[in-house]
């Protein structure tokens, strides 16, 4: 597998219990199946104005390479 994934994600949430992951390609971008790509800057706000708010948690599908791996 190519692609490093991170250790951490972060994740936007909202009251209603949506979650919305927020991927890092090329600089901080948010995306919206409505916007598509904007600005990580913009969507912060966003999330706040909807009541929302960005949590960091570990990601499911780290795995560390080990000393041999």
């Amino acid at each position: 597998m190519s692609r490093k994934e991170p250790k951490t994600l972060r994740v936007a949430c909202f009251n209603d219990g949506r979650r919305k992951i927020i991927t890092f390609k090329r600089g901080a971008y948010w995306w919206s199946p409505s916007d598509g790509a904007y600005p990580l800057s913009a969507a912060l706000e966003s999330i706040k104005h909807q009541g929302g708010w960005i949590e960091t948690i570990p990601n499911p599908n780290y795995r560390p390479k080990g000393l041999f791996g």
